[in-house]
């Protein structure tokens, strides 16, 4: 879990112009630095990540072994992906996805993917 303050990354934010189908050099622009928990994560006391253990969620480009950043401090929405307890087991799914038979319990909102290419 993230605390206040803590910096995960620090990355520098470039523009790239490259012409596509000639042999040129990129033009390179230096826009800013930020951090990933800044662009990602808006209350940090309320977040974590999960490593995803199935392929249930690839067509929305959520592949097992893949992290997710997901908060607590967020009302879900129906167009949300969501980490729910449905009927006594664990999932993510969309949250308009989910038809509990006895009981529902959203504990957080998916708000970003982390994928190491190896």
């Amino acid at each position: 879990m993230w605390k206040s303050g803590v910096t995960i990354a620090i990355v520098n934010v470039r523009s790239y112009t490259v012409v596509m189908g000639f042999a040129t050099p990129a033009e390179e622009t230096a826009l800013n630095e930020i951090t990933l928990d800044s662009y990602m994560i808006e209350h940090p006391d309320q977040s974590f990540m999960l490593r995803v253990s199935s392929d249930s969620m690839q067509d929305s480009g959520i592949l097992q072994g893949d992290l997710v950043i997901v908060e607590r401090a967020i009302e879900a929405r129906s167009t949300d992906i969501v980490i729910a307890e449905i009927d006594g087991a664990w999932t993510m799914k969309y949250f308009r996805d989910l038809v509990p038979k006895e009981g529902l319990r959203i504990t957080a909102v998916v708000k970003g993917v982390v994928r190491k290419y190896e």
